[in-house]
């Protein structure tokens, strides 16, 4: 079998410190390794063990030996300049997943910087140096494909050959929705079967607090929504400070305290493993993401949606950008312009609380199909 080599960056794979670019990395191996032997290097995760056939390396001084003995590499967000210049040196075929950098354009630990632009500047050329040295690319959404799309067209990949082989250039781009693993997916079964229907109305905020979201909307709506009799809770799952979320969260932190919601608001500030996280997911009965308007919502689509497929959970969240739409296809999504639109979907979840399950159709046994048959019949061309 090919040895793929997942190049995970700044990205932590370990339960510990887990966000959205790492999960898919993690669960896109365990999928991978059922044709290939995979190595995730990740040299900020905790050592921990990622399943039959992934083997997880943190030491950055493995780094040359990890590549020399792979026979492909696999790229995420934010590569590293030096890594992926070593990856294009090797002559390896390239496997490519990002999307165009412009949320972090807004990281606050960037604009503070005094040589901001350059910094910014050194970040967009490591993205169109993927565009440049991908040999295949994979992309998490439709809107994600569409400026993949236009992005290699107008950095020279999208050639006449290409088009004339496939007009939808599936030889060369792959499109896996933002779903799960199989492994995920019967741990959430296993959860959701035990769960009582009686349980106490709680709404989830399951991703990060950055900059591009509103979670002071939800907020506002839980408040509201308690005001009409709706005995709701809200929990923030990880409100773990660091540089980039540090003023969205003392915002969030004191508006909870003006308004006196401590007691049925909780904003968690420890790591959350695995099995707490299958259990707090089941015992939830709704989730709520509500984004700012901007570029970063009408160009990608958020990926704690995996949360909404994988636990089948009705979510919250604006109407702008594909998120909504996406969610709304999958008869999840309960649209809010503000606060009290957001109370009103509150109140119709609660009075529509039924059975729950995985959405199947976006396991990755189901669309990886193609990334896998690409890797197993060890594509070498460049």
């Amino acid at each position: 079998m090919p040895d793929v080599l997942m190049d995970c960056t700044g990205h932590r794979v370990d339960w510990t410190s887990l966000g959205g670019i790492g999960l898919r990395a993690r669960e896109l191996a365990a999928e991978i390794a059922r044709v290939a032997d995979v190595t995730v290097f990740s040299p900020g995760s905790l050592p921990e063990q990622l399943g039959a056939g992934v083997r997880l390396v943190t030491r950055e001084a493995a780094w040359a030996d990890e590549l020399r003995r792979s026979d492909m590499v696999y790229s995420f967000d934010s590569p590293s300049p030096e890594r992926l210049s070593a990856v294009v040196d090797s002559g390896k075929p390239v496997i490519v997943e990002n999307a165009p950098p412009l949320e972090h354009a807004l990281y606050p630990s960037l604009v503070r910087s005094a040589d901001r632009e350059d910094v910014y500047r050194d970040t967009v050329e490591a993205y169109r140096r993927q565009l440049a040295s991908g040999t295949f690319f994979t992309c998490r959404s439709a809107v994600e494909r569409a400026t993949l799309v236009a992005n290699l067209c107008v950095t020279g990949r999208v050639t006449v050959e290409a088009m004339r082989a496939s007009g939808a250039l599936d030889r060369l781009i792959s499109t896996i929705p933002i779903g799960f693993s199989e492994s995920a997916a019967a741990a959430a079964r296993r959860e959701l079967s035990g769960a009582d229907p009686e349980r106490t109305f709680r709404v989830v905020w399951s991703g990060g607090l950055w900059t591009y979201l509103d979670p002071v909307f939800a907020l506002d709506a839980v408040r509201m929504a308690r005001s009409r009799g709706v005995p709701v809770e809200l929990v923030f799952l990880y409100g773990r400070e660091n540089a980039d979320n540090a003023v969205v969260l003392s915002v969030l932190l004191d508006a909870v305290e003006e308004h006196g919601c401590g007691d049925f608001v909780t904003v968690r500030r420890a790591p959350l493993g695995r099995a707490e996280y299958f259990r707090v997911l089941a015992g939830a009965s709704a989730l709520i993401c509500v984004g700012r308007r901007g570029v970063e919502n009408d160009t990608c689509v958020r990926l704690r949606a995996r949360d909404s497929r994988l636990f089948g959970l009705p979510t919250v969240l604006d109407r702008h950008g594909p998120t909504f739409d996406e969610l709304t296809r999958d008869g999840l999504a309960h649209g809010a312009d503000d606060p009290e639109e957001g109370a009103d979907a509150l109140a119709a979840i609660h009075r529509q609380r039924g059975d729950r399950a995985p959405l199947d159709s976006y396991a990755y046994r189901r669309t990886a199909r193609d990334l896998c048959a690409w890797i197993e019949k060890g594509k070498g061309e460049r």
